[in-house]
């Protein structure tokens, strides 16, 4: 009985894993990122935050990534690998406040720019380890790069062109050079939706 009720339990956990990785509807990959885009705006014009989407995919709960492009530069972004918010609407809006408080690209940003912008919301799957940064293929999977006292910095999937300037990007924005030790390195695959303006 106690073998069974663990493989039922089991299951039950692959099914839920299974169905939160099933695609995103059109109507809801939309009003994710329009939420997005209007919680960037209202946050930049002090204004109230506008209401959740009415989608059944901003209710659940997922780790996100939400990164704003203006002609493939990367304005702002900010995410993490497991959800800290009960609702994915939550961690679109908490991710793009910690955007504008901790990354130094979002200081450019403008409502104009918002309004112009490249939106694009990623869903990582867990970092695996890895040797070397050259063996990542950027336009679809993700680097992460630590530094020795734990600090990370992740790029996502479609932020960089080559794997070379991801890995420099990383390092930069660490503070380290290519000659810094205790530096480790992770790939990640991921689940994007993007939107132009």
């Amino acid at each position: 009985m106690r073998c069974r009720n663990s493989l039922l339990a089991l299951l039950f956990c692959l099914l839920a894993v299974t169905a939160s990785a099933e695609p995103l509807a059109r109507t809801d990959q939309d009003a994710l990122l329009q939420y997005a885009r209007q919680v960037m705006l209202s946050r930049l014009d002090q204004a109230n935050a506008p209401p959740a989407p009415a989608s059944t995919a901003a209710a659940q709960q997922r780790a996100c990534f939400v990164t704003f492009f203006v002609k493939r530069q990367v304005m702002a972004c900010f995410g993490s690998f497991t959800p800290r918010h009960a609702t994915l609407h939550e961690e679109i809006s908490d991710n793009i406040r910690l955007a504008l408080k901790n990354d130094p690209r979002a200081i450019r940003l403008t409502p104009e720019l918002v309004k112009a912008a490249t939106i694009q919301i990623t869903f990582p799957q867990s970092p695996q380890p890895i040797s070397d940064w050259r063996t990542v293929d950027p336009l679809h999977e993700g680097l992460l790069v630590e530094g020795p006292d734990g600090r990370g910095v992740a790029i996502v999937p479609g932020e960089a062109r080559t794997a070379h300037y991801a890995w420099r990007s990383a390092l930069q924005r660490l503070g380290l050079n290519q000659r810094s030790s205790g530096v480790r390195l992770y790939r990640f695959k991921a689940e994007w939706i993007r939107s132009g303006p």
